[in-house]
């Protein structure tokens, strides 16, 4: 989810009040703005990344700016993804032994057929 944050409009430092975990978004914003053009860059045709040199939009600047628009877009609807339970065994029906004689009975056809 794209942030609506702009190199004209950048995130700002201190969170909005919906965001849940605002150390995170600190961290979050400062690395989105470590990963923008350098400022001779910005009017380039083609810039680059002022931090990591790459093409820019850069993959790093990608990734912060998705994680800023999940922080204050999805935090409203987000509900947390938990683990499914882990079913219970079955419990057994036949007692153990009638189990075992079960299985000695099948185990002795078997052999008297072959």
């Amino acid at each position: 989810m794209r942030s609506p944050y702009t190199l004209d409009n950048p995130p700002p430092d201190e969170p909005p009040s919906e965001v849940l975990v605002p150390s995170l978004w600190r961290v979050q914003a400062r690395w989105w703005k470590r990963h923008t053009p350098a400022l001779d860059q910005l009017s380039a045709k083609h810039p680059v990344c002022g931090h990591c040199g790459q093409s820019w939009p850069c993959h790093s600047w990608a990734c912060w700016d998705g994680q800023l628009g999940q922080a204050v877009g999805g935090s409203i609807t987000a509900a947390p993804i938990l683990p499914s339970p882990v079913p219970e065994a079955p419990a057994l029906t036949a007692p153990v032994h009638t189990i075992g004689a079960t299985v000695s009975g099948m185990v002795a056809a078997a052999a008297a057929k072959s």
